[in-house]
């Protein structure tokens, strides 16, 4: 039997565990990220020895990334205390035997083997647990066939479980649902944050503007778009809604066609795509990303994400020239090595900030990161809700985490992180290119305060200057949300070069408490 070593179960993992057993042992756990998905698998783990010791327990966990295997065999040796020769890994190159009683698989290998070796260890007497976690990319008719076994499995002896912070994908109902189960508990960010179990989180929804050539090209492209949008409606009005809405799911099967609305429909996406790399490629994205970095670094730890891996090189080596040694990247085009070495050297501190494409979207845990910087999204909400999980797990810290989502007003770009039916209040700032200044008339309202009471006290022009200074600074920092308490406490704590900073933090601090 397994049992989970110095480990307490949150309420919320033991209303989902009994929900689970209910419900036959299957189902998909709809649980935001840092709230604590991994450690309910592993209980279902447990449960299952306990419930059928006499019966050998396989478990196979299929992860959709290289790293995540490794964060899932280092968690099973670490809280079910078994030796490392029972967890066998499979993926790429390495395909470890897949007979030991934990195998972890990546995704693109799985689809594979997993449904063949799922076999077997029925057909030796066994049953078998499968977790699917980021179980949303598991409906694309690829990734189906890890669940090619389903036909031919005794149910009693199968048990599935689902994790993801946003389950609903492609085929959920048709494929995902009838393999692991239906989804059988909600927990948010909102509740994980109600229980303390994820950080304090600010976020500041960063406008930036584009250059007037890059305007000039966004509104050409988007004329020619509306041109061919109208062509493509007379032949075929259902590719969109009375609102004007496209379907790209239409678009792209319209595409297809070897006739008039076939040529529309694939010039109509090229468009669609250059437009989306002119608003992903904007030179102030650039400049933003880097101006929040200069004023978080060195004592914060980054992830910057960015849709393009050109932008991401050009990050890297812009903040690579003012911090040598303390950034690494981390993206498609490095080798597995490359980026496992990328991985190590954040999650150990020796690099303090990492600059990523989408790659390190979901599942990454380090939970000492500080701050997401968000140069560049796509227009999924699944992949806004991901990227916040990277930086809101509870670490050490007490100051707040803080996540800046950079976007360009009057574009196809949305203007919030995520929209107001998340719960999730956001400051907006204002980047001004050509000052390199951040305004955020909230912000800028309280500062003015601080310093006219300082000015007050007979402070000198110096100490003005100064302070001013910090408080610009800050403009992008969540530390104005602390109590005068723990910005005290940073303060006692604070490097000597950090002092003045922490004092203006102390000032706002008492002008919010008024």
């Amino acid at each position: 039997m397994y049992a989970l070593k110095d480990v307490a179960l949150h309420p919320w993992q033991t209303d989902c565990l009994r929900r689970w057993s209910d419900n036959g042992c299957r189902g998909i756990a709809g649980v935001a990220t840092g709230a604590g998905k991994t450690m309910l698998a592993l209980a279902a783990v447990c449960w299952l020895s306990e419930r059928w010791p006499d019966v050998p327990l396989k478990v196979k966990i299929v992860v959709p990334r290289v790293f995540l295997a490794d964060q899932w065999r280092d968690d099973i040796l670490r809280f079910l205390g078994v030796s490392r020769k029972e967890v066998g890994l499979c993926y790429g190159r390495l395909k470890e035997a897949p007979d030991k009683p934990f195998m972890v698989y990546v995704l693109d290998t799985a689809r594979r083997c997993a449904a063949r070796h799922i076999l077997r260890d029925v057909e030796a007497g066994g049953s078998v647990l499968l977790i699917c976690d980021e179980c949303h990319h598991f409906g694309s008719r690829e990734n189906a066939h890890v669940f090619d076994f389903t036909p031919r499995i005794p149910p009693e002896r199968y048990f599935a479980l689902g994790l993801s912070a946003t389950p609903r994908g492609e085929n959920f109902e048709e494929v995902v649902v009838p393999a692991i189960g239906k989804e059988i508990y909600r927990y948010g960010l909102s509740d994980a944050s109600r229980d303390l179990l994820t950080s304090d989180y600010a976020v500041f929804n960063i406008a930036v503007d584009f250059s007037p050539d890059e305007w000039e090209k966004y509104y050409a492209l988007s004329k020619n778009i509306k041109k061919l949008k109208a062509a493509l409606k007379r032949l075929h009005p259902s590719f969109c809604d009375s609102a004007g809405r496209v379907s790209l799911r239409e678009l792209r099967r319209l595409s297809k066609r070897d006739d008039k609305a076939g040529e529309i429909a694939r010039s109509l996406w090229k468009l669609y795509l250059r437009r989306k790399e002119t608003v992903h490629t904007a030179r102030a994205r650039l400049g933003c990303g880097m101006e929040v970095a200069r004023r978080l670094m060195p004592d914060h730890r980054i992830i910057l994400f960015s849709e393009r891996i050109k932008m991401a090189d050009e990050l890297y080596d812009a903040l690579h020239r003012e911090y040598p040694g303390r950034v690494c990247r981390y993206h498609s085009d490095m080798d597995q090595f490359a980026k496992r070495r990328a991985l190590e050297s954040y999650r150990q501190g020796e690099k303090t900030a990492i600059v990523c494409c989408r790659a390190l979207d979901e599942g990454l845990n380090v939970p000492e990161t500080d701050a997401g910087i968000i140069i560049s999204a796509s227009a999924s909400e699944r992949q806004r809700v991901q990227r916040i999980g990277r930086v809101v797990r509870r670490g050490e810290g007490i100051r707040p985490k803080q996540i800046y989502y950079l976007h360009i007003p009057g574009t196809t770009d949305p203007s919030a992180i995520l929209p107001s039916k998340s719960g999730i209040v956001a400051r907006d700032l204002y980047y001004d290119a050509a000052s390199g200044r951040f305004e955020h008339p909230g912000y800028d309202e309280l500062a003015a305060k601080a310093l006219s009471r300082l000015e007050a006290s007979e402070a000198t022009a110096s100490q003005l200057e100064n302070a001013e200074n910090q408080l610009e600074r800050g403009a992008v920092r969540g530390d104005f949300l602390m109590s005068e308490k723990s910005c005290m406490r940073h303060l006692l704590d604070a490097r000597p070069e950090e002092k003045d900073y922490w004092i203006a933090m102390l000032l706002l601090a008492r002008e919010n408490a008024r």
